[in-house]
C-alpha cells in the first residue's frame, strides 16, 4: 500500500514538472516574431502581382514552423543588399530572416551569425522552348554563347566545370560566357532578344515563369549546382533558432515540408534538404 502511495505521489510530482517546464517553454518563446525577407525573388518570397500581398516558398514555411513554437508572425522587407549587411539583425530591427535566398556560408558565420539550412536551390541551364534542339544531348549547348550574372563567381565556375567535363572531353568548344547586370528577367529579356542562347537561373524561378508565361522555358535536366539557403539569426538568439530549426524537422517529418515544395512547383529531389541542420553551407564555388 504504502509503495502504490508513493508511487501515485511520484506520477503527480512528474506531471507538476512537466507542467512547469512547458509553462517555461512558452514563456521563452516569442508570440510574436519579426522575420526579414526580400520580395523580389519568386518562388521563394515576393508580392503577389493581383493582390500585393507577400507569398512563397518563405513565407509558408517560416509560419508553419513559428506555428509550431506557438508564435505569429511580423514580416518586414529589405533590398538583398540589406540583408546580407546583416544590419536588420544586428539592430534589432528583426529576430530572424525568415528566407532571403542567403547562403549561410563560413564567411556569413563569421560575423556573428547563425543560420538554419532550409532548402536547396538547384542551378540550371534554361532556353526558349522555340530552341529545344540546344539540349537535346548534354553537349548541344557547346559553343554557344550563356548569360552568367557579373560579379557571381558562382555561375562562372559553374560554367568552367561543364566545360571541362561536358564540352572538352567531347572535343567540343567551349561555353562562351555572357556577363550581364541584373537577375532571371535580365536574362530572360537577353534570351528573347536573342543576344544569348542560353542562361543560368534557378530551377524554382525558370518553374514560376513558366507557370505565368506560357511553359516557355526549358531546362537542362541535370543540375548545375545546389546553393544551399539559411534563415540567419543572431548567435544571441541561439535559443530561438534552435527551437525553430526543431519546428523544421517536425514539418519535414509529417510531411508539411513535401507539400509545400511541391505547392511552389520546386523540384522535390534536387530542392530537399534531408535532414534541417544548423550551419552547414560550404563556401561557394570560385571560378
Amino acid at each position: 500500500m504504502l509503495f502504490k502511495i508513493a508511487d501515485r505521489l511520484l506520477m503527480r510530482g512528474l506531471t507538476v514538472v512537466s507542467l512547469f517546464a512547458g509553462t517555461a517553454y512558452a514563456q521563452n518563446s516569442p508570440k510574436v516574431i519579426t522575420a526579414g525577407d526580400v520580395t523580389t525573388y519568386p518562388p521563394y518570397a515576393y508580392k503577389d502581382l493581383k493582390t500585393g500581398e507577400f507569398t512563397g516558398f518563405d513565407r509558408d514555411l517560416f509560419e508553419a514552423m513559428a506555428k509550431k513554437i506557438g508564435a505569429t508572425v511580423k514580416w518586414e522587407f529589405f533590398s538583398y543588399t540589406d540583408l546580407a549587411s546583416f544590419a536588420p539583425l544586428k539592430t534589432g530591427r528583426v529576430d530572424i530572416y525568415g528566407g532571403g535566398a542567403m547562403q549561410g556560408h563560413p564567411a556569413r558565420r563569421a560575423q556573428g551569425v547563425s543560420f538554419i539550412d532550409f532548402v536547396y536551390e538547384p542551378y540550371v541551364f534554361y532556353v526558349l522552348k522555340a530552341n529545344a534542339g540546344l539540349i537535346e544531348t548534354p553537349d548541344a549547348l557547346c559553343g554557344r554563347r550563356v548569360a552568367t550574372f557579373r560579379g557571381y563567381t558562382g555561375t562562372t565556375a559553374v560554367v568552367n566545370k561543364w566545360n571541362e567535363e561536358v564540352c572538352k572531353k567531347a572535343g567540343k568548344p567551349s561555353l562562351v560566357h555572357v556577363e550581364i547586370d541584373g537577375g532571371t528577367p535580365t536574362a530572360k529579356l537577353e534570351l528573347k532578344q536573342g543576344r544569348v542562347d542560353a542562361a543560368i537561373g534557378g530551377a524554382g524561378a525558370i518553374a514560376y515563369s513558366n507557370e505565368y508565361e506560357g511553359g516557355n522555358y526549358l531546362t537542362v535536366p541535370r543540375p548545375l549546382s545546389k546553393n544551399m539557403y539559411g534563415m540567419g539569426f543572431p548567435n544571441e538568439k541561439k535559443e530561438l533558432g534552435e527551437s525553430l530549426h526543431k519546428a523544421l524537422n517536425e514539418l519535414i517529418a509529417d510531411g508539411t515540408y513535401v507539400q509545400l515544395l511541391k505547392k511552389w512547383h520546386l523540384p522535390i529531389e534536387d530542392s530537399h534538404i534531408g535532414k534541417a541542420t544548423i550551419n552547414n553551407a560550404p563556401e561557394p564555388e570560385k571560378s
